[in-house]
């Protein structure tokens, strides 16, 4: 019997030292809403090795728009493996009968056990597809970018792929044809994840994703009401929990470490990797808007806790803070708004000031959402700077580029305001702002950080990046 391709993935997910998770879906409607077959397959082995290990049975299930995760363990640390997955139309089917050639091939790494290694990966954010009033993604341009990207990390060592938000836009023409249903919000990722270029890359790379405002719709919560709350909002959700969140730490495993356990009680989640912790900041699911400035928080009490508690475990080692929007630099009056952290200034310098009590000496904040990539850096008396990448778009089209930041509108040499306190420091941009299209390479060790900006067709901008010694 033929193993066939997914519709959309294998995605490769979070990885261990022995273990990853691989997320696989089927067709549309190919089981309904509770009905669940361990349709799927996978087999692996060691790059080199000769021999398949498997196959692996794994579940789909219908109440989750055809799809499963696949978790293989007993993996070794810090090796390079090869795979081929897909799905079956028997479930029965015996091991032996199957044919291999349709499925999909991939890679992942295991991660390091040493604590040393160098944290290697390709980082942006921001993915517009054009969707036209028939809700079909009308646009392959945005594909392109991810053939590049792959390009960048088949002749530079590449350990992962990060992207920092908006990897779909629900409402890319605005509020025509904005996904609103469950079905709408299945449709857009599976349109957007299953392009060829960006299907590929997921196959190849482990990837970590944290969400942005358009996984929902533009500037998310800020007119939100009970009927978005309740319609649009957990629509959007469950399909972003499919589709990004349940291949990532995000989603708890089961006690044996060997499937999904449950839902997720919070989208943002931490992992290290070699000599570099990181953690994937939820910015819009869980902030609380209010015309008061001390009552507005950009994340529950429990998150910003959870970053304290981050800064203060191991604090000489790297801290890589992912935030969706920039903690700083902010923009000039009359640009300035309050979709950022400089909306939540008392949130923004408890968090400053956990870096500062922790100790923590080598902080880097990646960031996208405005369509542009630039470097900046926060000084204060006594303490060590805090270093902030911003890289964002992947693809942003001609006809929006009033929609990004340039250079004049961003603030350059500023005190950066607490709420309490008049500053926290001053902020500068010392390189050349990129208000195009790009994407970036980061290499994170013991020494300091290497800020790589390729434009879209794999050039390097030298006049953007940064190396930062710690």
């Amino acid at each position: 019997m033929k193993v066939h391709s997914f519709s959309v993935g294998p995605v490769v997910g979070a990885v261990a030292p022995r273990r990853v998770r691989i997320l696989g879906v089927m067709p549309t409607a190919s089981l309904v809403a509770g009905e669940k077959k361990a349709l799927g397959r996978i087999r692996w082995r060691r790059e080199g090795e000769h021999h398949w290990r498997g196959p692996k049975h794994f579940r789909i299930n219908g109440n989750f728009d055809s799809s499963g995760v696949v978790v293989l363990s007993e993996l070794e640390p810090g090796c390079r493996y090869q795979f081929q997955a897909g799905w079956v139309s028997d479930s029965a089917v015996a091991d032996t009968a199957l044919q291999w050639d349709g499925a999909d091939d991939g890679t992942f790494r295991t991660s390091p056990l040493d604590e040393k290694a160098p944290a290697r990966f390709l980082f942006g954010s921001c993915c517009y597809r054009f969707v036209g009033p028939d809700r079909e993604v009308e646009d392959a341009r945005a594909d392109r970018v991810f053939a590049t990207m792959a390009g960048v990390a088949e002749h530079e060592p590449t350990d992962f792929v990060m992207f920092g938000g908006d990897q779909v836009y629900a409402d890319a023409t605005w509020r025509l044809a904005a996904a609103s249903t469950q079905q709408h919000y299945f449709d857009l990722y599976r349109q957007s994840f299953g392009q060829p270029n960006i299907k590929r890359l997921m196959s190849r790379y482990n990837q970590h994703m944290i969400l942005d405002d358009h996984e929902i719709e533009n500037n998310w919560p800020a007119r939100a009401d009970a009927d978005l709350w309740t319609s649009k909002y957990p629509a959007a959700i469950k399909a972003y929990q499919i589709y990004q969140a349940s291949h990532s730490p995000a989603v708890p495993l089961n006690d044996a470490g060997t499937r999904l356990d449950r839902d997720p009680d919070a989208l943002w989640y931490r992992f290290r990797w070699g000599c570099a912790d990181f953690f994937m900041m939820d910015l819009r699911t869980e902030r609380v808007l209010s015309r008061w400035p001390w009552q507005k928080r950009i994340t529950s009490k429990a998150q910003e806790q959870a970053v304290l508690e981050w800064l203060n475990t191991e604090p000489d080692r790297i801290k890589c803070l992912v935030s969706s929007v920039p903690l700083f630099p902010e923009q000039r009056w009359p640009f300035r708004g309050n979709d950022a952290w400089e909306g939540f200034r008392g949130q923004r310098q408890r968090l400053l000031e956990g870096i500062r009590d922790a100790g923590c000496r080598r902080v880097l904040v990646l960031s996208g959402d405005v369509h542009a990539s630039l470097y900046a850096r926060l000084d204060a008396r006594g303490r060590a700077p805090v270093h902030a990448w911003i890289c964002s778009g992947l693809f942003w089209p001609t006809a929006l580029m009033a929609f990004r930041w340039y250079r004049p509108m961003i603030r350059d040499q500023h005190s950066l305001r607490g709420l309490s306190r008049l500053s926290m420091g001053k902020v500068s941009v010392p390189g050349e702002v990129h208000s195009r299209d790009a994407f970036s390479r980061i290499v994170l060790d013991d020494n300091g950080a290497s800020l790589t900006a390729y434009d879209r067709h794999g050039e390097p901008l030298p006049q953007v990046g940064r190396e930062i010694q710690w």
